[in-house]
């Protein structure tokens, strides 16, 4: 156990019942200073929080542990890209990565990465510690940390999840001693030119791989997938991980020639039948023990909502690639979800369909799940997301009205639905913003509490174009703190934008760069 998790343990029982780990061992200045803290005339409460304050501090800096010999810490490599250094930008981006919100996090970071910057030293913690919050963060953090943060990242086991191969690295570098995330996109890239080679290197890897780095790189098969990857992913559908088999299924059912989507279709056919005109559904009498080497759970979790035929059929539906259900009855999808509507079956069938559109996206079943009244559709954001920005701002549109009287739940789908990264189109922006500055200017902010947390989520998505509306918001004589906090947030996030808009390329410019060849 490391000196650290040996303090926390004896935080958390008392130091009545387990004594202060001693520092004795402990080699150079650091294990010096550490004893000299612990002086045994003082409270053993006292010296545990000055010990745990030092080792804290300590293990920012990329501190050791004991025992381990000079040279098993060699250092960080020279970096091929300069560190940012220019203060009001270093100010922007510490201010956002401490406060965020995500999407300005996102931004700041990639903005940094792509004019080819990296973080300076200084700056270096406080982005580890924001990946090591949000997973979805860690990819932009990986890229501006640049080789001192990987460095820094290897000896702190909570910023694990950054330490990989060098991003200069070659290819079977990257994938032998890389991350997760490098691995998936070495996988990725060798999949657009040579599908089959990257097949292979997968399947070789397979049997070493733990559940989740399974399910993370068989999702990487996705890109150039074919009927030449269906062996592969068969054999996998018996994978004792959850996880992997849903990874799976989903990507068989991109296939709609695979013998598993024939099997499932074997199951789902005789439910469904005509009279005259009219389909009728039908669900499973019994679960068939054959299920099972399909991924679908003949048992019910006691906390669903459907029932156990219900049950049964939904996990058949989600399975079907969603061209069956049009090319058998010849309906249109926004018939099928009429035809739904009517049925004993519908909850089933909704849930089921909205699973598979998110598994092999369809654009106009997409649209027509959208274009259901609110309470018979399944989530917004994620089919919103699937759409081109053409098709999804018609729903926005829509929804935003005339007056701009949705514009709360239009901001709410537009931040779910646009990637890190993505805005809406600078003309929605406009609209959007136009219609909170309204409501900002008619007084609706002193009471509306959604409102206010809706400013600070338009301010980190809408186009730029759009901000000059946001930047300037009226101010009122007096003003309740959260209402003050709420504009000020707003105003913070504006300016962080635009000012890390401005960001030249890191070849263009070398006044904002600090020397990069320091070793820590």
């Amino acid at each position: 156990m490391s000196h650290w998790n040996t303090l926390l343990q004896t935080a958390l029982v008392g130091t009545a019942r387990q004594p202060v780990p001693a520092a004795d061992g402990m080699a150079g200045d650091f294990g010096a200073l550490l004893q000299a803290l612990q002086q045994p005339t003082d409270s053993a409460q006292g010296v545990l929080l000055r010990v745990a304050g030092a080792v804290a501090v300590g293990r920012r800096a990329g501190f050791v542990a004991p025992g381990l010999p000079a040279d098993d810490a060699p250092p960080a490599a020279n970096d091929p890209s300069p560190a940012l250094g220019d203060p009001a930008l270093l100010a922007v981006i510490a201010d956002a990565l401490a406060a965020g919100p995500q999407r300005l996090q996102h931004e700041v970071l990639a903005v940094l990465s792509t004019a080819g910057w990296r973080l300076p030293p200084s700056l270096l913690p406080a982005a580890l510690d924001a990946g090591r919050r949000d997973t979805a963060l860690r990819p932009d953090v990986v890229l501006a940390l640049g080789e001192r943060g990987r460095w820094l990242a290897a000896r702190n086991d909570d910023w694990r999840y950054a330490v990989g191969a060098s991003a200069q690295a070659d290819t079977q570098t990257r994938w032998d001693e890389g991350s997760i995330d490098q691995r998936r996109a070495v996988l990725a890239e060798q999949r657009r030119d040579d599908p089959a080679g990257a097949r292979e290197r997968l399947a070789a890897e397979l049997p070493q791989l733990p559940a989740k780095e399974r399910a993370v790189l068989l999702g990487a098969l996705a890109e150039n997938l074919g009927p030449d990857d269906e062996a592969l992913l068969e054999a996998q559908l018996k994978d004792r991980a959850r996880d992997v088999r849903q990874t799976v299924v989903e990507l068989l059912q991109r296939l709609p020639a695979s013998a598993h989507v024939r099997r499932v279709e074997a199951f789902l056919a005789p439910l469904l039948s005509s009279q005259g005109a009219t389909w009728q559904l039908n669900a499973p009498e019994a679960a068939d023990p054959r299920w099972k080497d399909d991924a679908i759970d003949a048992a019910r979790p006691t906390h669903d909502s459907l029932g156990e035929r219900a049950w049964w059929l939904y996990q058949l539906v989600r399975q079907m690639p969603l061209s069956w259900w049009t090319a058998r009855t010849g309906l249109t999808p926004a018939a099928l979800l009429d035809w739904a509507a009517k049925g004993d079956w519908h909850d089933a069938l909704l849930r089921g369909w909205n699973e598979a559109v998110l598994a092999a996206p369809d654009f106009d079943w997409c649209d027509a799940l959208l274009d259901r009244p609110r309470a018979h559709r399944g989530g917004v954001g994620p089919l919103l997301a699937l759409l081109p920005r053409e098709r999804r701002e018609r729903h926005w549109a829509t929804q935003l009205g005339d007056a701009g009287q949705g514009v709360q739940d239009v901001v709410a789908f537009a931040d779910q639905a646009c990637a890190p990264g993505d805005t809406p189109s600078a003309a929605l922006s406009l609209r959007i913003a136009q219609a909170l500055r309204m409501r900002v200017e008619r007084g609706d902010l002193v009471n509306d509490y959604v409102l206010r947390q809706v400013l600070g989520t338009a301010a980190a998505l809408l186009h730029l174009d759009a901000l000059a509306l946001l930047a300037d918001l009226p101010r009122a004589a007096e003003e309740s703190p959260g209402l003050a906090n709420a504009l000020a947030d707003t105003a913070r996030i504006v300016r962080a934008r635009r000012l890390v808009a401005m960001l030249p390329s890191s070849s263009s410019s070398s006044s904002l760069s600090t020397s990069s060849q320091g070793r820590p």
